[in-house]
């Protein structure tokens, strides 16, 4: 497998997570990807040495954060590319989240988790301040239909359980 191929390959359940985006009446999740897994994949294409990251500060109006450089050194002509993006801070530890944000933001132009964007929307009935375990359980399967190009509705609605919900009409 080509190296780029490596980054752009469909991230495994194990590489993504699950997060709150809001849950007033119901709960709304997304997936991301972790910044440690956008190293590892890094490191698997093209190893600890034929990668680096920068980070800049930036500020647009009163707005500060974040730009992150990706550089990856072509093996063919040893010739450094680079790709970045930003973020701001971040709701909890704004420092090291606006870093992070902005790496994973940087990774995406490289083509990791690239996908994630098509991911339908999940939304579990009720509020719920912590993701419930079988909720969780049931998304593991949603990387490998993804990446199989299965056909996938807009929105998933489950319960708590994890289990299959209707929309209340």
């Amino acid at each position: 497998m080509d190296k780029i191929s490596i980054l752009t390959q469909p991230l495994t359940a194990d590489e993504i997570e699950w997060k709150i985006i809001a849950a007033k009446g119901n709960t709304t999740l997304a997936p991301y990807i972790d910044a440690r897994a956008v190293m590892s994949r890094l490191d698997r294409a093209f190893g600890p040495f034929g990668w680096q990251v920068r980070y800049a500060p930036a500020q647009v109006g009163s707005e500060h954060g974040v730009i992150a450089s990706i550089a990856i050194k072509n093996p063919e002509t040893g010739e450094w590319v680079e790709k970045q993006d930003g973020s701001g801070a971040s709701d909890m530890e704004p420092f090291k989240g606006g870093i992070s944000g902005a790496l994973k933001r940087a990774a995406t132009a490289w083509g990791i988790g690239r996908e994630l964007y098509t991911y339908p929307r999940v939304i579990v009935e009720g509020e719920h301040r912590y993701i419930p375990f079988k909720v969780l359980d049931r998304l593991k399967g949603l990387p490998k239909a993804v990446a199989e190009g299965k056909p996938l509705p807009e929105v998933i609605r489950l319960n708590a359980e994890g289990e299959s919900a209707r929309k209340a009409s």
